[in-house]
């Protein structure tokens, strides 16, 4: 199993994001987390912006996690999207199967 870290800019662009990775089969499982502060260099100066995290849930030998890349790329509006594999040292069996099962 892997996780990827997404922030988005809104609720709206981050359920676009989940259910179609999740329609597409390149997830399982996806959580969206509001109310988070960022703070990042862009164009020369620090900027502050309330955003979503957005947290995927695949298996990393899967087709659906080397495709998972290139479609959040397409799908994400920001001109340079954060898209952060988190591998998982650890996962229990059940999960595992229901993740498996999941992408089939």
């Amino acid at each position: 199993m892997i996780i990827y870290y997404v922030p988005c800019p809104d609720q709206k662009s981050a359920e676009n994001i989940a259910c179609t990775l999740l329609t597409e089969k390149l997830i399982a499982c996806a959580n969206i987390i509001p109310g988070m502060t960022s703070m990042y260099w862009w164009d020369g100066k620090i900027e502050t912006a309330s955003e979503y995290i957005l947290i995927l849930k695949t298996l990393e030998s899967s087709d659906a996690g080397k495709n998972l890349e290139s479609r959040v790329k397409e799908l994400h509006p920001y001109e340079v999207p954060c898209l952060m594999a988190l591998p998982v040292a650890s996962i229990n069996d059940s999960f595992k199967n229901w993740l498996e099962q999941s992408l089939k």
